[in-house]
């Protein structure tokens, strides 16, 4: 199809944090329940000018036409790219019945804005069903699932709350002038930032689509990292909350010491990108980064993953230190009970000639004995519930 050099290409690119590790080659056919058969290919980063990195990618177009309808416009591709770095873009390729050129940039921001809700609430339960089947047919491989998202029974690998996107307006010589509030940024030849989030490329929009994913890939590698670090956030403010409700043994502090792990490896892993990828493409990423504020967000979750480190580590002295008391009182009561049943031989040996009756009493003395000193050992000391003030006189002196 033909089209016109003032038409404009709508891209989307979704970024979820997904640890994992998956195969790079011998990719089979992934069923998927209701959704038919998708064959999934070797990729890569066709902006790293260095070490390449591989991807794999999904043409997802046939199964979300089918169960996905977007007012207005028309979807022209749906493509998921499964990075190395434990991260999954889904990408759209939009194509409005309306002439965006004409939309001032509020407009244009909101007008985005619609259409990602929209295609977010539509596409949830297709991509959960695709990452399913990728799971159980091995394509995606040790998922290190955030701790809430563990522990809430579903297992579900998707993580919305996480999820960050880019857009991108493709069209020859764009008509948009960056925000006033936009920082001026040297970044590639062809980008132009309009708000963070927000790009506008001046580019054909004709180009085949193999060829503006790698034009927008420095962007959405960025957008990719900042998916990771709100995972973190979220993951560390719900540990500090079970913990500070009193529930540290809900928390298991392996599990999320592997999903640290996964986080700052994957991080960096895409961090390299600054150093890997080309000229043209690295001043885009540092610009992309700079105007989403990513290291600001690197910071922030290095402090409070700090913190929830320290906590669950005193977390887990504290109940050391019960599990201690606890085997103290196991011992000392084992010690009553070896003293009662020495001092009961005793008895027996030094009183043999003494009526039934004399030796009763004694066995009934050392066995209360025992009983009492294992009860005083073993009960635990009653505490004070958390918040409860011990009752006192106050003297009030009267107005």
């Amino acid at each position: 199809m033909t089209r016109g050099t003032q038409e404009v290409l709508h891209l989307q690119s979704r970024a979820y944090p997904l640890h994992h590790r998956s195969p790079g080659t011998a990719l089979e056919l992934v069923a998927v329940p209701g959704h038919g058969e998708l064959q999934p290919v070797v990729g890569g980063l066709k902006s790293l000018a260095y070490n390449p990195d591989s991807t794999i990618e999904i043409d997802l177009t046939a199964v979300i036409g089918r169960s996905v309808s977007l007012p207005g416009a028309e979807i022209l591709a749906c493509h998921a790219r499964i990075l190395t770095a434990g991260t999954v873009l889904v990408v759209y390729a939009l194509r409005h019945e309306r002439d965006l050129r004409e939309l001032a940039l509020p407009e244009l921001d909101a007008l985005d804005s619609q259409v990602n809700r929209t295609l977010r609430e539509a596409d949830a339960t297709i991509l959960t069903a695709v990452l399913a089947a990728s799971v159980s047919s091995g394509l995606v491989q040790g998922i290190a699932l955030r701790p809430d998202l563990a522990l809430s029974g579903g297992q579900s690998p998707i993580d919305r709350q996480s999820a960050r996107y880019n857009c991108h307006f493709v069209t020859q010589d764009p008509p948009w002038a960056s925000d006033a509030r936009v920082p001026e940024l040297i970044s590639g030849p062809d980008c132009r930032i309009l708000l963070p989030y927000t790009y506008a490329w001046d580019c054909d929009p004709a180009t085949p689509l193999d060829e503006l994913l790698t034009m927008t890939e420095p962007t959405d590698i960025a957008v990719a990292q900042q998916s990771l670090l709100v995972g973190a956030l979220i993951a560390g403010r719900w540990v500090l909350a079970d913990l500070a409700h009193g529930h540290p043994e809900s928390t298991d502090v392996h599990a999320f010491r592997r999903f640290l792990d996964g986080l700052w490896a994957d991080f960096h892993h895409l961090d390299a990108y600054r150093i890997e990828s080309t000229q043209t493409h690295r001043a885009s990423y540092l610009s992309a980064r700079q105007v989403i504020g990513l290291d600001d967000t690197q910071e922030r979750a290095d402090k409070l993953l700090g913190y929830v480190s320290n906590s669950l580590l005193a977390a887990s002295s504290q109940r050391a230190e019960a599990l201690d008391a606890r085997l103290n009182r196991v011992a000392a009561a084992l010690t009553v009970v070896s003293a009662a049943s020495f001092g009961l031989d005793i008895a027996v040996f030094v009183l043999p000639q003494v009526s039934l009756a004399t030796k009763l009493g004694v066995v009934v003395g050392l066995v209360g004995m025992a009983v009492s000193c294992l009860m005083a050992v073993i009960v635990p000391r009653v505490r004070r519930a958390p918040g409860e003030v011990p009752r006192r006189r106050y003297w009030s002196p009267r107005v």
